[in-house]
């Protein structure tokens, strides 16, 4: 009686099955050996997967017939060679005993053994080990062209959104900003850097605007510095993770991304009022910027229907508190309160000369200021000193100075960023003139600019000049704070006194944000 079998053809990848000649070698090789040995080709089956494991599709449903059979549907597993079987050692095995207990062989034609002599299992196990082992090589080669790769500021991998990954003509590979995606990703960074509105938010609006990125992939994306142009080098042996200096083209500055680190980890809020709302209607723009004048907390909007008309207020979440306004009369009166930022005749002119006054030295400013930042990264650098030399005396044990010293690089990381924003602005300079004349415009339209605002324009407004909100108890109304680049803009806190004869501007206490966030004109969301 003639013996059946199977023949297993198997290549590693799809452009082996569709473009090679191995699949088709493999074939008649395998056909002229049981014409040969009188073998009958039940079943020929062609694979295009890895051998690593035995989680192969077309392998997998040839096991499952076999064990239906109870073994009766092959003699034989025929392949070439038992790297076509497996390239994993102790998984080869485990399948040969599996076969073996479904009385069915596995045999290699160009590597055959009779495995019922002891011996010849040391001729498999080379056989078994050698795939392996070339596999293990071939990994470990890419592991370390892919570190090198890294270490010289390369890409290596799937582009970021915002980014397309591009080849050069001679093959080198390398990533690049595409449009529109790329601007998207600039805005949404500069959104968070700010901390007008929570992250989730800030991915919302970006969607709207046309972002293609999932919700997790968004999250991932801004934590990696990528975008300001450097590349993480993981920890590896004897060498710790550490930051590269990137070839490709950076979307935002190392300032504004480890701005939005601050937002993120909780370190920094700018003006992001407690109990802000992601999504707002259009007939609550105060809705998480309103605060309630007997508990504190934010209030919250709905609308009620009435006989003819819907009916809007605002309200607090508290029962006992039994705040409610109406939207018309509070939505009025804020406008109303928003006028007293509109400048009086004169106050203008005022305030382009505290502007210019206050920029006048500002060579002066920026060397007191690398000087600080020098300063800083002086002391890390030394409290790393120490930290080694107690590590060298054991009075720290090595997962301690390794905390300490990740510490300490993490802060030398953001005063290297700020050292080179500082040196950016000395060299680029900063046309004061245009930008106070900007910031003058914005500031007697402000009014304006909100009533003909839409809704994401009008909160953005608000966020963007108070810190802490509104609080309103139907007749009066009274304001928090006002962020400090208010303050500097509009000039209405009464503690800002004109400057006195022979005073001297303080530069120190506007820090590196003031030119930022005090001077440029603000930018509106569209619709503004």
């Amino acid at each position: 009686m003639m013996k059946k079998a199977c023949l297993y053809i198997r290549v590693s990848t799809d452009e082996q099955a569709d473009k090679g000649f191995s699949q088709r070698d493999q074939h008649e090789r395998l056909l002229d050996y049981c014409a040969k040995n009188a073998i009958t080709p039940e079943k020929i089956i062609f694979e295009d997967y890895s051998a690593k494991t035995f989680n192969r599709p077309e392998w997998s449903r040839m096991l499952t017939e076999l064990k239906r059979s109870k073994g009766a549907a092959y003699d034989y597993i025929l392949f070439t060679k038992w790297d076509r079987f497996s390239r994993n050692t102790a998984d080869a095995y485990q399948m040969m005993r599996t076969l073996k207990e479904l009385s069915t062989d596995p045999m290699a034609i160009e590597q055959p053994l009779d495995l019922t002599v002891p011996e010849s299992k040391t001729i498999l196990a080379v056989y078994l080990s050698m795939p392996e082992v070339d596999n293990d090589r071939r990994a470990l080669n890419v592991m370390y062209g892919m570190r090198r790769g890294k270490k010289e500021g390369r890409w290596m991998g799937i582009a970021l959104p915002g980014y397309a990954n591009k080849c050069t003509e001679d093959g080198r590979k390398y990533i690049a900003p595409i449009e529109p995606e790329a601007s998207h990703m600039k805005w949404a960074f500069e959104m968070i850097a700010k901390g007008t509105y929570a992250t989730e938010h800030v991915w919302m609006l970006a969607k709207e605007k046309g972002l293609k990125c999932k919700r997790t992939s968004f999250w991932t994306a801004v934590r990696n510095p990528c975008y300001c142009g450097k590349v993480i080098v993981p920890a590896f042996k004897d060498e710790e993770e550490y930051l590269a200096q990137g070839v490709h083209e950076p979307l935002v500055s190392e300032q504004v991304f480890y701005a939005v680190q601050d937002v993120i980890d909780g370190r920094k809020r700018l003006f992001k009022p407690k109990g802000i709302k992601a999504v707002t209607p259009d007939e609550f723009p105060l809705r998480g910027f309103l605060g309630c004048p007997v508990c504190g907390y934010m209030l919250t909007g709905s609308g009620s229907k009435g006989r003819r008309f819907h009916y809007y207020y605002y309200h607090c979440k508290k029962n006992k508190c039994r705040q409610r306004h109406g939207v018309d009369k509070t939505n009025k009166l804020f406008e109303e309160e928003l006028k007293r930022f509109v400048p009086k005749p004169g106050m203008a002119d005022i305030f382009e000369d505290v502007i210019m006054d206050t920029y006048s030295d500002q060579s002066k400013f920026y060397k007191e200021e690398r000087k600080r930042v020098n300063s800083l990264v002086s002391e890390h650098k030394e409290r790393l000193k120490k930290s080694r030399e107690l590590l060298l005396k054991d009075a720290l044990t090595s997962e301690e100075y390794k905390e300490i010293k990740a510490e300490t690089d993490a802060h030398i990381v953001r005063c290297e960023a700020d050292l080179k924003n500082l040196q950016e602005r000395v060299s680029h300079g900063l046309d004061i003139t245009s930008m106070a004349n900007d910031s003058r415009s914005n500031l007697e339209s402000i009014y304006n600019q909100y009533v003909t605002a839409d809704n994401a324009g009008k909160r953005h407004i608000i966020g963007a000049i108070y810190k802490e909100g509104w609080v309103f108890d139907g007749q009066e109304h009274r304001t928090g704070k006002i962020n400090e680049a208010a303050l500097l803009i509009y000039h209405i806190n009464n503690k800002l006194q004109h400057k006195k004869t022979g005073v001297k501007t303080s530069k120190s206490s506007y820090s590196g944000t003031v030119p930022s966030a005090g001077v440029e004109p603000a930018r509106f969301p569209t619709g503004v």
